[in-house]
């Protein structure tokens, strides 16, 4: 299972996708401590999809071939103990997609000629999510957070610490050379003194640029395409040096600025989260005050049917959408598997998935937010563009 990430959305929203596709979501325990339980509930959804797809004439070879991964996975021990707060599973003829998803999404599955993304949207839209950056030359970390956990992600292609791109070499007691690692793509042939002189310290200083520059770039691959805001933790001169150098656009002017070393996982999180919390907020109470002044004005909708038709033709700014809960968790206490666009099945939410696939793919931006918080007290309100 993976990571939910942007490029995830483009993927499965694709409507050349040919024949079936199913849509499965169900909560899990982080702390793997609840397997047999959730193993059960995981099957009892396969099941309840099973006979849906019987019910609406596929034959039973191709549902089996369908929901092979799923029953897979049901399989897999080993893979329940890895879980986060939720997993996600998108099935089609010839191709799936599974995720480890850092929100609690309900227990539903979706059978139909698309994929449905409703219950991720906390995690698409960046609502309550954040990343951190523990910036330090021994041990440079990125970690994903929510309002209520957070996990280091893996790095792959960025140095984690100063002797990946330089390397040491004593000489003297009062002073130490780094020599750059050519073959490790470092400056071959560069010797550079740490001692305790001030152009020693100079020297420190340049290096440690080159090394948080390398870091820097391999960040862009990690993390470009996504929106999430990003908090700097480390010593004051590695947060500056750090700025100069970034190409994410997306890092908070506010940083704390203290050395990352002496932190782990949960309390990067407890002094991150408040400057994420903040900026949060502040869009979002800022997006509902706009709409607010501007239902009335043919810039602002709060009717699902124009804002899904204006979503469609790209014409939305801003959407708020109801996350908490959300459509679908509501739908969840009612059917375990909905039928998509059958007669009887649930077309409000399709329109509210929609709408909000529509913006994120076309530029415009979306707030998952409690459902009050929602100009008109419905599940969505949307900015025009025109």
């Amino acid at each position: 299972m993976d990571l939910l990430r942007r490029q995830d959305l483009e993927f499965l929203i694709q409507r050349d996708h040919p024949g079936t596709q199913v849509s499965l979501f169900m909560p899990t325990d982080r702390s793997g401590n609840d397997v047999p339980a959730e193993r059960i509930r995981w099957r009892n959804l396969l099941r309840e999809v099973e006979s849906v797809l019987a019910r609406q004439g596929v034959r039973t070879p191709k549902i089996a071939e369908i929901l092979a991964p799923a029953w897979d996975l049901h399989t897999d021990g080993l893979a329940w103990q890895y879980t986060s707060d939720g997993l996600a599973m998108f099935l089609g003829e010839g191709w799936q997609r599974s995720f480890r998803v850092p929100v609690e999404v309900p227990t539903v599955g979706a059978v139909g000629d698309h994929v449905v993304v409703g219950p991720l949207l906390p995690v698409l839209t960046g609502d309550r999510r954040f990343l951190v950056l523990a910036l330090s030359q021994q041990n440079v970390r990125l970690l994903e957070g929510s309002l209520q956990h957070i996990e280091e992600v893996e790095l792959t292609g960025v140095p984690t610490n100063m002797r990946e791109v330089v390397e040491p070499r004593p000489t003297r007691a009062d002073s130490v050379p780094w020599v750059a690692a050519g073959p490790t793509g470092g400056r071959a042939g560069v010797g550079i003194f740490y001692g305790h002189g001030a152009a020693d310290k100079d020297v420190k200083k340049d290096d440690v640029r080159y090394f948080l520059h390398r870091v820097a770039e391999g960040m862009h691959h990690v993390v470009g395409g996504r929106d999430l805001p990003m908090v700097l933790v480390g010593l004051d001169y590695l947060v500056a040096i750090y700025r100069e150098v970034n190409t994410y656009p997306h890092v908070t002017e506010q940083a704390v600025r203290e050395n990352s070393d002496q932190y782990s996982a949960p309390q990067l999180h407890a002094i991150a989260w408040p400057i994420v919390a903040g900026i949060r907020e502040q869009e979002t109470e800022r997006a509902a005050a706009r709409i607010s002044d501007l239902l009335g004005t043919g810039l602002a909708a709060n009717d699902v049917q124009a804002v899904a038709a204006a979503a469609g033709e790209g014409r939305v700014e801003t959407l708020l959408l109801a996350g908490r809960p959300s459509c679908w968790d509501r739908l969840a206490n009612v059917t375990q598997v909905v039928e998509l666009g059958a007669s009887g099945g649930h077309p409000h939410c399709e329109l509210l998935d929609g709408a909000a696939v529509d913006t994120l793919t076309q530029g415009g931006r979306v707030y998952a937010v409690n459902g009050p918080e929602v100009p008109g007290g419905g599940d969505i309100a949307a900015i025009l563009r025109y």
